[in-house]
């Protein structure tokens, strides 16, 4: 009987560290979809960012000078980047994520094409991210793009 509930533990355990690891891809590319925009009649959802962030949020981009922290202040830069941008795609590849109980973090490497003021642009960069476990799901706790590349520019 030992064994059997061990098992089942250790089951239980892993299953829920796969949802958690899926929940937190689907996050990372809700957070893409809210945010791209130029095809398909697509806008950014600017709105919809606050559902996907803590509150106390903190989203930044040093090499760009941004430091937005909490919801007003990322959807002021996202106001920004919309005005600024008519194209913007977000790809996330190679996640890194490591789950540690209520917390996480992961790196993803960006691939994004868009359409700076008349300019084609690529950005190649890397993001660094903290997300946490609310009661309303993961929600992303802090948020650094870090740019490695910009083609075009």
């Amino acid at each position: 009987m030992i064994k059997e509930k061990k098992m089942k533990n250790t089951l239980e355990q892993r299953i829920q560290k796969l949802e958690d690891l899926e929940a937190i891809r689907t996050l990372q590319a809700t957070y893409g979809h809210y945010v791209d925009k130029g095809w398909n009649e697509k806008e950014m959802d600017i709105k919809k960012l606050t559902e996907i962030f803590t509150e106390d949020a903190l989203w930044e981009a040093p090499a760009a000078g941004v430091l937005a922290n909490g919801h007003k202040e990322i959807i002021e830069s996202f106001k920004s980047f919309d005005a600024k941008n008519k194209f913007f795609i977000h790809s996330f590849t190679n996640p890194i994520i490591e789950i540690n109980e209520d917390k996480a973090t992961a790196k993803w490497i960006l691939f994004s094409p868009a359409i700076d003021g008349e300019k084609v642009i690529c950005m190649l960069a890397s993001y660094d991210n903290d997300y946490v476990r609310t009661t309303n799901g993961w929600r992303i706790k802090s948020l650094r793009l870090n740019m490695a590349n910009v083609l075009g520019a």
